[in-house]
């Protein structure tokens, strides 16, 4: 029996050395692997805790015109600066229009035409005025005085009568301006008619004129009759109407007008004058 155990135990120790040696063969052929003694840190972040991140681009825009030329190559480089102003501005309040009132005085200047009495022997001459009234710009009634001088001109078939002849009217008249259409030009003008009318005392000489048969015929012309004028100033009693437009702005006014100057001798028919003058009145 301890013959046979101590078999048993020599056959169980060389199959544990057969093992051992084996084991040890393949530990032998593998590299032995590095190790690191440093600790990784692992921690978390705190609570509520957000990462920002900032990214900034810059954007630049170059435009290169390119001009193919003789000789060496150009390159031009060309840089747009386009700046733009968004600007409000209000519109400023209209200023009030400050209309003259009183007092008024003015020049005009034209051409007379002879008519009735004093048309045939008589041709057409300039003439002159000047005026003074008192009227406001929204009054529809005024007053004028004026002073118009005529100097007619000379007839070929009355050579003979002719002397250079002159007439004066001295008028006072009430001047009516109708309310109509004064804006046509705008606020800050002031568009007007009016009429105008009243007593013209004349005063001429050397004037010709048809006369009746029985006051100092001169020349007979068929049924009709002419007589030349005298040097000395003769005066008449006599009457004027008419009217004109005017364009207001400020203190100035520009008008044109035309009127029927008329008076009747005691030896002849009417006689009249129409004149048509363009001037100014300032206020």
């Amino acid at each position: 029996m301890s013959l046979r155990i101590a078999k048993s135990l020599v056959g169980a120790t060389a199959l544990l050395a057969i093992g051992a040696s084996v084991v040890f063969a393949q530990d032998t052929t593998h590299a032995k692997k590095p190790t690191s003694s440093r600790r990784i840190p692992i921690s978390k972040e705190a609570p509520g805790e957000v990462t920002r991140r900032v990214d900034t681009v810059n954007v630049y825009h170059t435009d290169t015109l390119r001009v193919n030329v003789a000789g060496p190559v150009v390159h031009d480089t060309v840089t747009n600066t386009v700046t733009r102003v968004d600007t409000v501005q209000l519109a400023p309040r209209p200023v009030p229009i400050r209309l003259p009132n009183g007092f008024y005085f003015g020049l005009a200047g034209g051409v007379s035409a002879p008519n009735g009495a004093i048309f045939t022997p008589n041709s057409a001459g300039p003439s002159a005025q000047l005026q003074l009234g008192w009227q406001g710009a929204k009054q529809l009634l005024g007053v004028r005085g004026d002073v118009n001088w005529a100097k007619p001109g000379e007839d070929s078939r009355f050579q003979g009568l002719q002397a250079d002849p002159d007439i004066l009217n001295f008028s006072v008249d009430a001047k009516l301006q109708l309310p109509f259409l004064t804006h046509t030009f705008g606020r800050t003008h002031r568009f007007g008619i009016y009429g105008i009318g009243g007593y013209t005392h004349t005063m001429f000489k050397n004037l010709p004129m048809r006369v009746d048969a029985t006051g100092g015929c001169t020349i007979p012309d068929g049924a009709l009759c002419f007589a030349s004028g005298t040097g000395d100033w003769t005066h008449e009693n006599g009457w004027n109407a008419g009217g004109g437009a005017s364009l207001m702005w400020g203190r100035s006014e520009l008008f044109i007008e035309s009127r029927v100057l008329a008076f009747t001798p005691d030896n002849a028919p009417q006689s009249r004058q129409i004149p048509f003058v363009f001037g100014m009145n300032w206020y």
